[in-house]
């Protein structure tokens, strides 16, 4: 059925057919990057100090295979087992997720600013049996080893794969200059040790055995996402979502895709899924040369990745595009080759965007997606830019927008958005009743309350979940509210999110207390133990009482009414 939006789909996307795809499985697509690419550039780890490296296809994929070997034939995992990594942006990530997959493994990202109690809830959830960890964190893993199913640790660093002198240099800056690099007690292989071994193991032979019928329908991705129950959740997600969702993405910026190869700037942290999906997989699927930020705070760091690679196309959230046009170094000359901007995670605001045109000629292109459904879900189409909307649906994905009846809207009213194709997770890892409650029959319920015009262009105008978005990351009120009442002298406690101009939103939380020893600096620490940054309160406002249902749920739209700026 003809829908009003495909009138804007490029060819490529009204041709998009699953069944079609060029690659089945993430194993087909990372072998194929490697013999299809093996001289063009792969990847690059970049410093804020603009020292950097960079492997080719041709040594990537060797390097896959030999991970994929070491995990096999010295690790001992078994087929179908979880490998966990907790990694910023860096060559070593892509690596480690490449050899995963070709060791017919399940991979789960973890975000490396988490808490060890964060941490521990993941790798137990997950089932992890190797952690993949950057060793700057590694004194977290000393924390929760004993109580994981963890069997091997192989820790990375920012300089593994850069020249000897240099990599002796910069890792002593960083262990007793900087003291980045703490001690870390608990046994573990160092990835370069972990790669000769898996190349002794092999002896350049065929790894296909490892993943010897695997299917498109098969589980790439235990992929974490924060709701309203509490503790995060796996959303299980298929080879097939993947490479679909990395497919629709590329299909609907066609007109920008430098089939030569594209020169990404991967700002985005890898182990959330926009980037995983559609920056890494997509890139290797194009054998585009994907340059790797670690992190990209404060904005400076990105400066001399800017000066020193002629960037193509990047993805960004709407408080960083706002910091880079405030940055000293801020200069047109340095975006004259970017040919797409992507935004997406949080709303941006038309003002910003209107602003970034302004200053550098290039439009950022907004979109709309989730976890559950491996990234996008709409996108503005190139050429067809319309701000404030989060574009149309990818081709691929039906739509529906309904009320609290299940009624469908009409265009131009609102209601729940809901999704249903290839891209679906399977479910929630191990959570069938939270699966059974987001997927009814077939259809995933996105909990966002958006309208449709006549053109199909989406605008998200509310939310029905509880869930805060900071800075394009889901934060639980509920996760958030199980810390606090863990501190002795919290009766009751409510949180909600409260606008942002830096974060879209940030966490509030509202008190009851029968302790004078109870203080907002007291709140924080506490929080800060148990709680990555962006989820740690931003406000704490004591009161008498929460407002709550009959049966006890905390209103927190009352609550939000409560707010007093």
């Amino acid at each position: 059925m003809t829908q009003p939006w495909h009138k804007y789909y490029p060819e490529a996307a009204k041709k998009f057919d699953v069944s079609k795809m060029e690659h089945a499985t993430l194993v087909d697509l990372i072998n194929a990057a490697g013999s299809k690419f093996p001289d063009r550039p792969a990847v690059t780890t970049i410093l804020p100090t603009g020292a950097d490296t960079t492997i080719n296809y041709g040594e990537y994929l060797e390097h896959a295979k030999d991970f994929a070997a070491y995990l096999r034939e010295t690790a001992g995992l078994k087929r179908g087992e979880t490998v966990a990594m907790m990694t910023p942006n860096c060559i070593d990530f892509t690596i480690a997720a490449a050899g995963a997959f070709l060791a017919g493994a399940v991979c789960t990202n973890i975000n490396p600013l988490y808490t060890a109690p964060e941490m521990e809830h993941q790798l137990n959830d997950s089932n992890a049996a190797i952690l993949v960890i950057i060793d700057m964190f590694g004194d977290k893993v000393d924390e929760v080893i004993k109580t994981t199913k963890v069997r091997q640790v192989v820790t990375i660093s920012l300089v593994d794969f850069f020249p000897f002198f240099k990599k002796m240099l910069i890792g002593f800056v960083l262990k007793t200059v900087k003291k980045a690099i703490p001690n870390m007690r608990t046994a573990q292989v160092n990835f370069s040790d972990a790669l000769a071994s898996g190349k002794a193991a092999r002896r350049g032979g065929d790894i296909s055995s490892y993943t010897e019928g695997l299917t498109g329908d098969d589980t790439a991705l235990f992929q974490y996402t924060s709701g309203t129950t509490g503790r995060s959740k796996g959303a299980e997600l298929s080879h097939t979502g993947i490479l679909a969702n990395a497919h629709q993405g590329e299909v609907m910026t066609e007109a920008v895709v430098d089939k030569n190869g594209d020169t990404l700037l991967v700002i985005l942290p890898l182990y959330h899924i926009t980037a995983f999906a559609l920056i890494f997989v997509a890139g290797l699927g194009n054998g585009d040369h994907m340059v790797l930020v670690p992190s990209p705070r404060p904005p400076s760091n990105l400066k001399t990745a800017f000066e020193n690679y002629a960037v193509t196309r990047f993805t960004g959230i709407n408080t960083l595009f706002a910091a880079l046009m405030e940055e000293p170094w801020f200069n047109r000359d340095l975006f004259k080759a970017v040919t797409f901007c992507g935004s997406g995670g949080a709303a941006q605001q038309t003002g910003v965007a209107r602003r970034w045109t302004e200053a550098t000629g290039i439009e950022i292109y907004q979109g709309y997606g989730m976890t559950e459904c491996c990234g996008v879900m709409s996108l503005n189409p190139v050429g067809e830019n319309r701000l404030g909307s989060v574009g149309i649906p990818v081709p691929g994905l039906e739509v529906r927008i309904v009320d609290d009846e299940n009624v469908e809207q009409p265009i131009g009213s609102p209601g729940e958005l809901l999704f249903k194709g290839p891209t679906i997770m399977k479910g929630y890892f191990g959570r069938p009743e939270a699966t059974a409650e987001a997927i009814r029959d077939g259809w995933l319920y996105s909990g966002d309350i958006a309208v449709m015009d006549e053109d199909g262009f989406l605008e998200i105008v509310d939310r029905k979940k509880d869930m805060i978005l900071v800075s394009g990351f889901n934060v639980s009120p509920n996760e958030i509210e199980d810390v606090i009442t863990t501190l002795p002298g919290v009766v009751e406690v409510g949180v909600v999110g409260i606008p942002d101009e830096k974060s879209s939103e940030v966490p509030m939380a509202f008190i009851v207390t029968n302790s004078d020893a109870v203080t907002e600096e007291l709140v924080i620490a506490h929080c800060r133990d148990a709680l990555t940054n962006y989820k740690v309160p931003k406000r704490i406002e004591f009161v008498d009482d929460i407002p709550k249902s009959p049966v006890g749920k905390v209103l927190r739209r009352e609550l939000r009414q409560m707010i007093v700026s």
